[in-house]
């Protein structure tokens, strides 16, 4: 006779490597990130033919490359996350759901509305550089960066939790590592007090991010979120002709780290613990493969 006291997940069959919570999380961040430096190639040669995208790099003394990350970087993202889909077919139903998405840009608005109203203080202050281009440079961290940090890592691990208590455990590692990623930015030239606000700005925004795809078990709706705070910071001219690095701090940043103080403190309420029943039912539904 079938216990019905065991949730469903555990009922499945079991992927060794990926049953290890810590080392799954980062081996499959490092997964994600080496299928996108494969398709970045594309995005190099995207950016042979589309003036103004991409950035030259010296890789060795008179040696210079263009390095791109775009359209073709965020389609590795997602067909990452389509390899992890069929590994767990049929029991994971998949991350891009649009169930969710009204209750999730609700909860998120107060902050893209002060994230908005930063960059357009810093779009007007410093100027704007091509809107093309920075939508294609936006494309690369909205979708990327989510699926990398978030979209994996948080799904497998809810996958193998049992106990409720360890929903934080994923809230903290995912935000912080996300953070913590953002001071690689001080070896393409970012100024290192701007880049060490833009890491703690980071953790902040991913708490809210991370919140969100644990309420809903969908990662659409930080994707496009996401998507739309990097696409209108690009437009400003000095992101668009660093490429993105952040050299120095503004008006307009100084309103978006305020956005991620916001961001930190909803996310913080999201994941209360009230609602641990809520977010494990969702994951359990999210890996019951029915």
């Amino acid at each position: 006779m079938e216990d019905k006291t065991t949730p469903v997940h555990q009922k499945k069959k079991d992927h060794t490597v990926l049953n290890h919570t810590f080392m799954a999380y980062f081996l499959l961040m490092i997964f994600v990130s080496v299928i996108i430096s494969f398709f970045s190639g594309l995005d190099g040669a995207l950016a042979k033919v589309v003036p103004g995208f991409g950035t030259e790099v010296e890789v060795l003394p008179g040696m210079k490359m263009t390095q791109a990350s775009g359209p073709f970087s965020a389609l590795g993202s997602i067909v990452a996350l389509g390899i992890f889909w069929l590994i767990f077919k049929p029991e994971f139903k998949g991350a891009l759901k649009i169930k969710g998405m009204k209750w999730a840009f609700i909860v998120m608005l107060p902050v893209l509305l002060i994230h908005w109203v930063g960059s357009v203080v810093s779009i007007v202050t410093l100027g704007t550089g091509s809107v093309f281009i920075a939508f294609l440079n936006a494309l690369a961290p909205g979708v990327g960066e989510e699926i990398t940090f978030r979209g994996l890592g948080v799904a497998n691990y809810m996958r193998t939790i049992k106990d409720e208590k360890k929903i934080m455990v994923i809230f903290w590692l995912s935000s912080i590592v996300f953070g913590l990623a953002h001071l690689s930015n001080i070896l393409v030239g970012g100024q290192l007090s701007s880049v060490l606000i833009q890491t703690v700005y980071a953790i902040g925004i991913g708490m809210l991010f991370g919140a969100v795809y644990l309420r809903t078990g969908s990662i659409l709706p930080t994707i496009i979120a996401h998507f739309s705070l990097d696409f209108l910071e690009m437009i400003r001219s000095d992101l668009a002709s660093s490429g993105g690095t952040m050299q120095a701090m503004g008006v307009g940043d100084w309103i978006t780290v305020a956005a991620s103080v916001v961001a930190a403190v909803i996310g913080l309420m999201l994941v209360r613990k009230k609602y641990f029943p809520e977010i494990m039912e969702v994951w359990e539904e999210k890996w019951s493969g029915q």
